[in-house]
């Protein structure tokens, strides 16, 4: 082989070396990165515009319907794992994210973000961290003058049968409240309560958001649902007022979850998506979600500040009984 045709090849080679480079760069392109979310987009897409304008970084954002979210979005981040599409999880809550963790979903490193945020509120192993605490709360309607609602077990009363509604317990917040009570009570004392509950023919509807709409418009009195929709329903006028329930000394206390973020183990883009962690759980992002009144407290203020009572369970705890605690209390709510 003569020896210009030697350099040729050479020069070939060195040409596709250079393109398999830049492919292989291009999968981990540190200027995009894919984000998996169940917090409202109205509410996270300035935040993340605020991302892409501070970092140059392109955010793919996946979300979910409003019946299925969370849930869905976690069942997709499972169908995916042995090729995953998303960099980053942004959950609205905390026990999918726990159950995700469990079972190799996110990447064990711990960000700088991590040590900020009060170990209650993060996991030990560094797979997850939260901020931006969301209030489970009670709808009152206007129309409902003559009982005062204090509490979960108010729903109980006979005199609202018919007349209370809450979101379908097999996804989002409202499955982490059953689990929650659950953990809480044990399973005799929880089963009596959600029997007492199905007594009085609750409506299950498609999502908190619908059921704090039902109640500002008066087709059902109470409502049990999370505090930004019984704020988005306020700014729209509806004709309701915001309950956190059993606050007093020796109540049970309302169930806060925060909202959490976690890298996906084997993600396309690594760098961009630690940038993104990082960015979301950050106090400016909380503060962000607390003006928009999607969150209600904050995992940064200091102990004893924000003022409500928290029902004292613990949260890996809640998340090892979802899926049994929602399917006992769908049975009894369902009459089957």
């Amino acid at each position: 082989m003569g020896t210009s045709r030697i350099h040729w090849l050479i020069g070939l080679l060195s040409t596709v070396c250079c393109v398999i480079g830049l492919v292989s760069c291009d999968r981990g392109n540190s200027k995009q990165v894919v984000l998996y979310t169940s917090v409202d987009e109205p509410v996270a897409r300035p935040i993340i515009q605020a991302f892409e304008k501070k970092t140059g970084i392109k955010v793919i954002i996946k979300t979910d319907t409003e019946a299925t979210r969370t849930a869905g979005l976690a069942e997709r981040l499972l169908a995916e794992r042995a090729k995953p599409q998303a960099d980053v999880w942004w959950g609205n809550e905390v026990f999918h994210t726990i159950n995700l963790a469990e079972q190799d979903v996110f990447d064990a490193r711990k960000l700088p973000a991590h040590e900020k945020i009060p170990p209650v509120y993060r996991d030990s192993k560094g797979r997850w961290a939260g901020t931006a605490l969301r209030a489970r709360v009670i709808a009152v309607s206007d129309n409902l003058k003559d009982r005062k609602i204090t509490s979960i077990r108010d729903l109980a009363d006979p005199s609202l049968a018919g007349k209370i509604a809450m979101a379908r317990p097999s996804a989002g917040t409202t499955a982490g409240h059953v689990a929650a009570l659950y953990a809480l009570w044990g399973n005799e004392k929880a089963d009596a309560f959600f029997k007492s509950l199905a007594a009085n023919k609750p409506k299950l509807l498609g999502g908190n958001s619908v059921v704090a709409e039902s109640v500002g418009e008066g087709s059902v009195l109470v409502g049990l649902t999370d505090n930004d929709d019984c704020d988005a329903v306020l700014e729209q006028k509806g004709k309701l007022r915001m309950v956190i329930p059993d606050q007093e000394a020796d109540g049970i206390g309302t169930l806060t979850i925060p909202c959490t973020v976690a890298t996906v183990r084997g993600g396309p883009n690594p760098d961009a998506a630690k940038q993104l962690a990082e960015y979301l759980l950050s106090p400016e992002v909380e503060k962000t979600l607390l003006d928009a009144k999607f969150a209600r407290y904050s995992v940064f203020a200091k102990e004893g500040t924000n003022a409500i009572n928290s029902m004292q369970v613990e949260y890996a705890a809640v998340a090892a009984q979802l899926k049994l605690a929602v399917e006992r209390a769908l049975k009894i709510l369902e009459g089957r």
